[in-house]
């Protein structure tokens, strides 16, 4: 059984019921105050953040009595920045409402989980899920792991920040055979700790068969797992998903026989293209294969030398 957690764009008037229908198909609607608010263009992301998370908040408190609120969960920054304590006050708001998870960036060491859920005992949520997205937090993966609390029960891998802390280009993406050998690590200590695993995202949203793929990939690990959905075309794929399903379909070759130079040039002319507001994620019209902020910012500093 796979349980996604949907990145979810904001839909004030339709919000309800689609939230509803995700929690049919065994989905958290998860509202991200990190990543996906982000502004190269002004280089204003503190703005843009505290704009959208004061429309998020405002979205729940109205519809508090209609949400499923154990399919609700969250993004917020990094344990001790300005941005992580903004994300903090925002959800005190919430005013003691339960939701489901809290997906915690960029956890590098047991200590730093152990802080978070002593000072937070005053929010009312049923898990704190780490991402492991850094050279360093992969370094401390056995400690984090291992790490005991009722309210730590997952684990999440961050894959496009890990590739951009540990200076790749091109990323590494789930069509390489790198990044099951990362996978592999997670599935090791998992098993050894009794902690599930939740699966990083996958950007190409146009290609349902191969996001199944992806999926069965992953089956080999773990029998029970959780996947970060884009929207709610893989997140049906994952709620339909049987691992007996046959999937013939070959890998996709992102690179298309460019050299790394013309592939970062064409990330950046892309990103920048299809974002003229320089915020978050780009989405191609096209292939519908999300560019995400991190590759971006790789290439350009690729590009520079």
């Amino acid at each position: 059984m796979i349980t996604s957690y949907q990145f979810v764009k904001f839909k004030e008037d339709s919000f309800v019921e689609f939230h509803r229908q995700l929690s049919e198909q065994n989905t958290v609607s998860c509202f991200d105050f990190e990543d996906s608010i982000i502004d190269f263009k002004q280089n204003d992301s503190n703005r843009y953040k505290s704009d959208y998370r004061e429309k998020v908040i405002k979205l729940i408190t109205k519809n508090k009595t209609k949400i499923l609120k154990s399919w609700i969960g969250f993004r917020i920054n990094e344990y001790g920045d300005n941005r992580y304590h903004d994300d903090i006050a925002a959800l005190n708001k919430l005013d003691g409402m339960k939701f489901k998870v809290l997906f915690l960036a960029n956890v590098t060491s047991p200590e730093i989980l152990e802080k978070f859920l002593d000072e937070n005992q005053n929010l009312n949520f049923d898990e704190v899920i780490p991402i492991i997205e850094s050279n360093e937090a992969f370094g401390n993966l056995e400690d984090i792991i291992k790490f005991k609390h009722p309210k730590f029960k997952n684990v999440v891998f961050g894959h496009c920040d890990y590739n951009l802390s540990c200076d790749i280009f091109p990323f590494i993406h789930q069509d390489n055979p790198r990044y099951w050998f990362w996978v592999q690590k997670f599935e090791k200590l998992c098993r050894e700790n009794k902690k599930g695993f939740v699966n990083s995202i996958y950007l190409n949203l146009n290609h349902s068969l191969h996001f199944k793929l992806m999926l069965k990939n992953t089956s080999r690990f773990f029998d029970n797992w959780g996947q970060i959905t884009l929207n709610t075309q893989q997140s049906t794929d994952a709620f339909n998903f049987k691992d007996a399903d046959l999937i013939n379909v070959r890998e996709l070759n992102l690179l298309d026989d460019l050299n790394i130079t013309e592939y970062a040039n064409k990330i950046v002319k892309l990103f920048e293209k299809y974002n003229p507001d320089g915020r978050g994620y780009t989405i191609m019209p096209d292939t519908k294969i999300f560019i995400c902020p991190q590759e971006y910012l790789a290439a350009k500093r690729f590009i520079s030398g």
